[in-house]
C-alpha cells in the first residue's frame, strides 16, 4: 500500500522553542577529564585500560567537539565522580534536569501555563522507563488530567524531526491546541561501562542536551507564532538488513549493556538523507532550477545515465538556512560534500557540535538556536 500524502487542512505553527543550556560546572575539559578517567573502575574492579583510554580519546579528538566544550551530568562526569554509573534514578534525575529545564524556559518565553497544554509528545531513544518520560513531565508541571500524552522511544537521532511530524498530524485534528514537544537523549541511560569499542564510541560522542518546542495550528494562531511548518517528510530504511542492524542497544560479551554503533551507520544515514532530499527538494526549488532539472533529465534520457550527470541544485539558491544533524565532524563534512554547501551554511551545525557535542535528537534544534543568534 502506498503512503498517501498528508494535506494540511490547518496551517501548523511553532510559537517558540528553547534548548537546554547546562550549568558551567558540567562542562567537560578534555585534559582534566582524561587524567581523571584513570581513576575509574570497571564493574569487574579493574581500572580503565590504556587501550580503551586511548581509543575514546582518539575518537573524541576527531569528533569536532571542543576540548573545553560539551556537557555531562555529575554521575558520569570524570571531574565529579570516580564511580560513573547510569541507573534508573540517575537517568530520571538527568531527564528532569534537561527536559524540565527546557520546558521551564519555554513556558517563560511564551507565557503559556502548564494547564494550558493540550498535547504532549516526548522523544528519548534509549531512556524508555515506566512511568514514562511524558508522565514524569506531567507530574513535574502539574498538567491537566485530559492532556494527550505520547512517549516515543527507540527512534535514534532522527526523533527530533519524527516527533514534529507526529505533532503536525495530531494538530490537524485539534486546531488551536497547544502542543508541547520535547526531545532529549539521556546520557545516564546510554552510558557504557565495558570495553567493546563499538559501544565506547557513544561514550566519546554523546552529550547531554534537549529541546522543548510549542506548536499549534489554525490561521488564527499566526500572530503569536514565530515560524510556520510548511512541509515535512518521513523516510525509513529499516526494511534493509544493513539499515536495521547498523545500531542497536544490548549486552556485550560480558553482559554489560551498551549502544552498538557499526560502520554501516553513516552509510545508512546518508542513504536516508539522500532519499529524504529527493522528496523534499522539489518543494523548495526555484523556477530556474526546475528548468535546469528538466534539461538534465532530458540529457540523461537521450545520452544515457553514464554520460549525463545527475542534476543537483544549488541549495543555497532555494534554502536560506540549514539545521543539519551534528553527529560528528566526518558526518557533517560528508553532508557538506554531498549537498555542495559553502562553509558559512555549515557554520551553525559545526558550532553546535563544537560547543555541545552530539546531543542526538536535539542537535538540529541547537543549530536552529545558533541561527537565531546570528
Amino acid at each position: 500500500m502506498r503512503q498517501t500524502k498528508t494535506v494540511l487542512r490547518d496551517p501548523v505553527f511553532m510559537v517558540d522553542f528553547s534548548v537546554f543550556k547546562p550549568e558551567d560546572e558540567l562542562r567537560i575539559n578534555l585534559n582534566q577529564c582524561a587524567d581523571s578517567c584513570w581513576k575509574w573502575r570497571h564493574p569487574d574492579g579493574e581500572c580503565v585500560s590504556q587501550d580503551t583510554h586511548e581509543f575514546v580519546k582518539k575518537v573524541f579528538e576527531k569528533s569536532g567537539i571542543d576540548n573545553n566544550g560539551s556537557y555531562l551530568p555529575k554521575n558520569l562526569h570524570p571531574q565529579h565522580t570516580q564511580d560513573p554509573h547510569g541507573g534508573q534514578d540517575e537517568s530520571f534525575a538527568e531527564a528532569r534536569l534537561v527536559m524540565g529545564g527546557a520546558v521551564e524556559d519555554l513556558l517563560r518565553k511564551t507565557g503559556i501555563k502548564p494547564e494550558e497544554i493540550d498535547i504532549l509528545v516526548t522523544t528519548s531513544s534509549v531512556f524508555a522507563p515506566t512511568p514514562s518520560v511524558a508522565s514524569m513531565l506531567i507530574n513535574m508541571f502539574k498538567m491537566r488530567e485530559d492532556v494527550q500524552a505520547y512517549s516515543l522511544a527507540g527512534m535514534g537521532c532522527g526523533a527530533g524531526v519524527i516527533g514534529i511530524h507526529m505533532v503536525r498530524d495530531i494538530l490537524q485534528a485539534h486546531p488551536g491546541a497547544n502542543a508541547l514537544f520535547i526531545c532529549a537523549e539521556i546520557c545516564s541511560a546510554a552510558f557504557y561501562q565495558g570495553r567493546d569499542k563499538h559501544c565506547l564510541v557513544s561514550n566519546a560522542l554523546f552529550r547531554m542536551g534537549g529541546c522543548a518546542a510549542m506548536l499549534t495550528s489554525g490561521s488564527s494562531e499566526r500572530s503569536r507564532s514565530k515560524y510556520q511548518l510548511t512541509h515535512s517528510e518521513r523516510v525509513h530504511t529499516g526494511a534493509r538488513d544493513t539499515g536495521y542492524n547498523c545500531m542497536y542497544v544490548g549486552p556485550d560479551d560480558a553482559g554489560l549493556p551498551g549502544i552498538f554503533l557499526y560502520k554501516d551507520l553513516p552509510v545508512e544515514a546518508g542513504l536516508a538523507l539522500e532519499k529524504c532530499l529527493k522528496k523534499i527538494t522539489p518543494q523548495t526549488m526555484t523556477w530556474s532550477q526546475y528548468a535546469a532539472a528538466a534539461v538534465a533529465i532530458g540529457k540523461r534520457r537521450w545520452y544515457g545515465k553514464d554520460k549525463a550527470p545527475l542534476y543537483v541544485p544549488d541549495f543555497t539558491e532555494c534554502v536560506d538556512h540549514f539545521c543539519l544533524h551534528a553527529g560528528g565532524y566526518a558526518i557533517l563534512k560528508g553532508i557538506q560534500k554531498g549537498m555542495r554547501l559553502p562553509a558559512d551554511k555549515m557554520m551553525p551545525s559545526f558550532a553546535n557540535l563544537k560547543d555541545y557535542g552530539n546531543t542526538s535528537s536535539s542537535t538540529t534544534w541547537y543549530s536552529f538556536a545558533y541561527i537565531e543568534t546570528v
